[in-house]
């Protein structure tokens, strides 16, 4: 039996209806949902929670972790610039494998003298630990490539700082 143009008309209508209540209780809904931590927060806080670090020790580390990332995100953005710029050239033949050879030692050069700077950094935050915290300390790093400390991690390779990263909200 074919269903006449009043009742198919009429349950089109129902369905689009029932479909924007069906939207707007979303939208409420996400509007009203409590917000959770941002993984970036819980990122930036992951050391001095996994250590746990007293109030103080919190401090000198924020401090520790600014001034390093003050002097290494400088150094990876000009990798991040270096890095697009290498693979640019994808387009010229008349490079030889000589010149990307050195191209690509120079972008290890500068990743090295990241590691570097991250060691000392994590040298520093021993520093601050109790003798039990280094203990954690140690546990902690051989779990994670140094990568992730570093900002080596992520996107191509290299990402802006990571695990620490100091462009959001302090606590």
């Amino acid at each position: 039996m074919p269903m006449n143009e009043t009742k198919r008309y009429r349950l089109m209508v129902g369905i689009i209806v029932g479909l924007a209540l069906l939207n707007l209780a979303l939208l409420v809904w996400m509007y009203l949902a409590p917000r959770q931590q941002t993984r970036r927060t819980d990122r930036r806080l992951f050391l001095s929670r996994e250590l746990n670090f007293s109030e103080e020790q919190r401090k000198q580390y924020r401090a520790l972790r600014d001034e390093h990332f003050k002097i290494i995100r400088p150094m990876l953005e000009e990798i991040h610039e270096s890095r697009k710029r290498f693979f640019q050239q994808v387009n010229d033949t008349t490079l030889t494998d000589a010149q990307l050879q050195q191209q690509a030692e120079q972008l290890e050069t500068k990743l090295a003298q990241i590691d570097v700077k991250t060691f000392r950094h994590f040298q520093q935050v021993r520093a601050l630990c109790t003798p039990e915290q280094r203990a954690r300390l140690t546990e902690v790093l051989a779990r994670f490539p140094a990568r992730w400390f570093s900002g080596r991690a992520g996107q191509g390779g290299y990402n802006r700082p990571g695990a620490d990263s100091t462009q959001h909200r302090q606590n």
